[in-house]
């Protein structure tokens, strides 16, 4: 009897705090007051010897922050800058560890740094760690002198001398325009105002626009060559395929899908799993089942899946299939984020 109380009682509390933190979300109110700190100059970001760019939004995800600080870090690299860059590593075992990334797997250091590194310039470091401030003197100490900080725009711990914030389709949604639990974003869209150049990414995919505006239009484009575990070479290869499956783990997977629409690949099923999701043989024996029973040829995924389910080549029962983004700029941009830094 007792123990029936106690279980019934656990129910009642989860369900109350459940219900209270729907309602009064406390990350909203830590929002607000570290705003304010920071907007009136009581509290101050720490300077560093650094010019520190950063590239962040205001949604959870989705609006492709790691390739665009792929395509400027490789921009300023080529006009002969010593460029570092910092990411926390998300969907890593050990989040509290910071290193400078070398060889490390995806589980120890993030998908999407494996992604940076994949990427990048060979010359250009990343530095992992939640330690903005940190991780950005110690690139300074191997002679960075600028730091791309990816996923910073919350961050105002570290001053930065240009804030770069970005767009994606899933924000000109009116009900995706409040903040989280009730939306999809971090903080209110009204503190784009701090960003020093706003861009909007994957222009190409908006379908419903809302009236936002941004300095710079980026479309998202697809490199012609794939990543594949057979035979598969280019995108017309998979254009011949008759029927594949879609798998990704991205923040916004519907503009995957749309990309896969938009390229004319035959896609029948789709797996849709979390951001930075860490697969398992369990996760690998249902795409199987789902090829099986639908006849598949191919699972076509993000090049940041394909890092992670590249280990299970062996388990698969057909080819796994990345598409590649083009990581470009455009004039306008590259132009704008040069004068800025002179």
């Amino acid at each position: 009897m007792n123990n029936t109380h106690t279980t019934m009682n656990n129910k009642f509390v989860t369900f109350l705090l459940s219900t209270i933190l729907f309602f009064f979300p406390i990350h909203l109110l830590y929002v607000f007051i570290k705003n304010i700190l920071y907007d009136f100059k009581i509290l101050k970001p720490v300077k560093t010897d650094a010019m520190v760019i950063s590239v962040g939004n205001v949604a959870l995800g989705g609006t492709g922050k790691t390739p665009t600080t792929i395509s400027i870090a490789n921009f300023l690299q080529k006009r002969g800058f010593s460029v570092g860059i910092v990411s926390r590593g998300h969907g890593r075992k050990n989040e509290s560890n910071s290193f400078l990334v070398k060889d490390q797997h995806w589980s120890e250091c993030g998908d999407e740094v494996v992604l940076l590194k994949n990427n990048l310039n060979p010359k250009i470091p990343v530095y992992v760690s939640q330690n903005k401030v940190f991780a950005t003197k110690q690139l300074i100490d191997i002679g960075c002198s600028v730091v791309l900080l990816d996923d910073g725009f919350q961050h105002r711990k570290i001053h930065r001398d240009i804030d770069i914030v970005l767009i994606g389709p899933e924000n000109h949604i009116k009900k995706n325009q409040l903040v989280y639990p009730y939306g999809i974003l971090r903080e209110p869209f009204r503190s784009i105002k701090r960003a020093d150049i706003t861009i909007m990414t994957k222009n190409n995919l908006v379908d419903n626009r809302s009236g936002i505006v941004a300095d710079h239009k980026l479309n998202l484009k697809i490199k012609n060559e794939i990543l594949s575990t057979g035979e598969n070479q280019s995108l017309q290869d998979l254009l011949k395929s008759p029927g594949n499956l879609s798998v990704c783990s991205i923040g916004d997977p519907t503009s995957f899908a749309k990309t896969l629409q938009g390229l004319n690949i035959n896609i029948v099923r789709r797996l849709d799993y979390p951001d930075h999701w860490p697969f398992s043989s369990n996760d690998v024996m249902k795409i199987n089942r789902i090829v099986l029973e639908g006849g598949l040829k191919n699972i076509i995924c993000t090049e940041k899946d394909y890092v992670k389910l590249l280990e299970f080549k062996s388990m698969l029962n057909v080819d796994l299939n990345a598409i590649v983004l083009k990581h470009d700029l455009s004039k306008g941009l590259e132009d704008d984020i040069l004068s800025r830094m002179s």
